[in-house]
């Protein structure tokens, strides 16, 4: 047993070692291309909240063409300067980081990395690159997570982060 339970701590360490290869982040153009990807991010980091709907595909579409519209909205609209990066693996965008710096602090506002691309660490490699920016620039950091979003906020707790307090449906961070 305890060669198994040894085997297993090795599996689960190599499972949140940071993964090798080329991480960039790039500025998010205006273009078809990267609006089409940033969409496409959203809608995949919804689709197994989507396939427990029980609503049929069409509505599903509509849903989630709503919730982004929302989403994107909500974000111009709370931090209209800032920064979107689109997140690239070894030339290929896998995901998306929105930060605002302020005067008083930097704000990550969203982070996403497309399923298929997620539990090798990439969403930590951005995060720990992301916090020298603060540091640099000796501003406070924060991020609000929703409560639910148990992986979001291990990231976030991982990289350095500590609750400050909730605001329903958030966690403070």
């Amino acid at each position: 047993h305890t060669d198994e339970k040894e085997r297993i701590g090795r599996l689960a360490a190599a499972m949140i070692e940071p993964t090798e290869g080329l991480l960039t982040l790039r500025k998010a153009r205006e273009d078809k291309d990267d609006a089409a990807f940033v969409f496409a991010l959203f809608a995949a980091t919804r689709a197994r909240e989507m396939a427990a709907m029980p609503i049929d595909a069409r509505a599903k579409a509509f849903l989630v063409r709503a919730q982004y519209r929302s989403m994107t909205e909500t974000y111009r609209r709370e931090y209209p300067n800032a920064r979107s990066e689109i997140v690239e693996f070894e030339g290929r965008p896998v995901g998306r980081l929105i930060t605002c710096v302020g005067d008083a602090c930097v704000t990550y506002v969203d982070i996403a990395i497309l399923p298929d691309a997620q539990g090798r660490g990439l969403a930590r490699r951005v995060m720990l690159e992301a916090l020298e920016e603060p540091r640099r620039l000796r501003l406070r950091v924060r991020a609000n997570v929703l409560i639910h979003n148990v992986a979001s906020l291990r990231l976030c707790e991982s990289v350095g982060f500590v609750r400050t307090g909730e605001s329903l449906p958030y966690v403070r961070l």
